[in-house]
């Protein structure tokens, strides 16, 4: 069964670290023009009978005047986020919300609202404006990303065109936007109510309330890296507005849980097709059944993110790697240059793929769409450290390649892949079901990249993987203890893709 089935319902992903890093040296700020760089199809959607040249106007004259009065709630600083991208080789749509946070139209939201991932990549969105508390929002302008931060799970949105394509003058919109508030002050207890377009439940705006009911410490972003709330927050919600008993907006939705727990998915069931394709299941917008209690991000750590917004910055961040540490008592106990082809690896072919000896590498094409070759050979072990290096001789543009350890047969080993475009995972391959150790995560490091060194290691219950002498990242997992080490080649949409490896290094600590 192809792993998608089991990504596309955990939908957040987080590859960068904070700017309150930068500080210490650990990040840099990254501009990126092509990264944010877009135009949207002119309409979208739209016809031109169906929309009248001054339809902005027109839609601005509904609002609320800005700013909002002290103490009311902030119902037309918030937006619902539409989000359009070629998914399989189809345009499909899904939602989020966001917050106005200046007259100009600054949005904030959540980064995996805003920028998608590797199956629901974000190509446009859309922002609908709050036109009133019992109608439906009225689609506006489409915006850009101008800071975001994967790690903090949160990035600042500003408009860009309006519906036909045409740049837009944000100075003149004067929208109605929330005032900032002080998520230091937030006490157990206090009251808290979300904003948002959940996606359930009818298409107007929802409000939840409950409290303030305890804070996650991080060791980067200190003892409030999430505040904990007793408030439901629902699928569509996440990026939406959380605000105090004065109105203030204090943190960011998020959909997790939060706790002993922190990162996993709050347990939901679909409810409706939010995601427009035409059926109702796991991988629509959903409504949380309980289970774990759901977090905000607080205002103070999106305030850097915000103040480089309006300064006209366009950066994100990107991680500083730390150097892979494996131990330095680790035996090496065996090699292979793949100089000689009677060194112990299979050749063969058929129609879905060839593995073979060539040039001094080893080879590994795989010529059919989402299928994966592991090669293995040696002994099994338990604890093993690989390192190999890879090279993309023939590039599908999604295409996955790396090594496998623990391998007991072709249903059960642990996977450690690159893509070519650009992420990496760890993957347990069990029963010839896939369970993912770290999802699909996207690194700057990777981006481009035709040669890799990949090292990857089984220790115990800890699995790590590292590229060119940088950790990527760690999991946890007891599933296997031993087995054959080897390494593979696999395709995800697009078909055809070569890979070959050389220099081998086997060793055991």
């Amino acid at each position: 069964m192809r792993k998608m089935h089991f990504i596309k319902q955990l939908w957040l992903f987080w590859m960068l670290l904070s700017l309150l890093l930068i500080s210490c040296g650990l990040v840099e700020i990254v501009e990126d023009e092509d990264f944010f760089d877009w135009t949207p199809a002119p309409l979208s959607g739209f016809s031109e009978e169906e929309l009248p040249s001054d339809y902005l106007p027109t839609v601005l004259a509904k609002i609320q005047a800005q700013p909002i009065p002290a103490g009311q709630l902030p119902v037309g600083a918030v937006v619902q986020i539409v989000v359009s991208g070629t998914v399989e080789g189809t345009l499909q749509e899904w939602s989020g919300s966001g917050t106005i946070i200046s007259p100009d139209g600054l949005i904030l939201t959540n980064a995996h609202v805003a920028m998608g991932d590797r199956f629901y990549p974000a190509e446009e969105l859309l922002i609908m404006l709050t036109v009133a508390e019992d109608q439906p929002p009225e689609a506006a302008f489409y915006a850009e990303v101008v800071q975001a931060d994967q790690e903090l799970d949160i990035a600042v949105l500003r408009p860009a065109f309006d519906l036909f394509g045409d740049a837009i003058n944000a100075s003149s919109l004067n929208l109605p936007y929330a005032a900032l508030g002080d998520s230091d002050a937030l006490h157990l207890g206090d009251d808290i109510a979300i904003l948002g377009y959940p996606g359930i439940g009818g298409e107007t705006i929802t409000l939840t309330r409950g409290e303030v009911s305890g804070f996650t410490s991080e060791a980067t972003y200190g003892k409030r890296a999430f505040i904990k709330t007793s408030a439901t927050i629902a699928g569509g919600n996440s990026g939406g507005l959380a605000i105090n008993r004065e109105n203030a907006l204090v943190g960011i939705p998020t959909q997790v849980g939060a706790g002993e727990e922190l990162g996993e998915v709050v347990d939901c069931r679909p409810l409706a097709d939010t995601n427009r394709d035409g059926y109702i299941n796991q991988y629509d917008t959903c409504v949380p059944t309980g289970g774990f209690i759901n977090a905000l991000r607080p205002i103070k750590l999106a305030m850097p993110l915000i103040e480089a917004a309006r300064s006209g910055q366009v950066a994100y961040q990107q991680e500083a790697l730390p150097v892979a540490q494996m131990p330095v008592t680790a035996k090496v106990i065996y090699q292979d240059d793949f100089s000689d082809s009677g060194s112990g690896w299979p050749t063969g072919e058929n129609f879905r793929e060839a593995f073979y000896y060539q040039n001094g590498r080893y080879w590994i094409e795989i010529k059919s769409a989402q299928y994966y070759r592991p090669v293995t050979t040696g002994s099994n072990l338990d604890n093993v450290i690989l390192q190999i290096d890879a090279r993309v001789e023939q590039s599908s543009g999604d295409g996955e390649f790396g090594v496998v350890c623990r391998y007991e047969d072709e249903n059960n080993m642990y996977y450690f892949e690159i893509t070519q475009d650009g992420y990496y995972a760890i993957y347990k391959y069990m029963d010839a079901e896939w369970y993912p150790l770290i999802e699909y995560t996207q690194s700057a490091q990777l981006a481009n990249k035709r040669e890799t060194t990949v090292t990857a290691s089984c220790i115990g219950n800890t699995l790590s993987l590292a590229v060119d002498g940088r950790l990527l990242g760690e999991a946890q997992d007891s599933s296997f203890s031993e087995g054959q080490y080897g390494i593979f080649a696999g395709t995800y949409n697009n078909g055809n893709t070569i890979v070959s490896f050389d220099n081998l290094i086997v060793s055991q600590p």
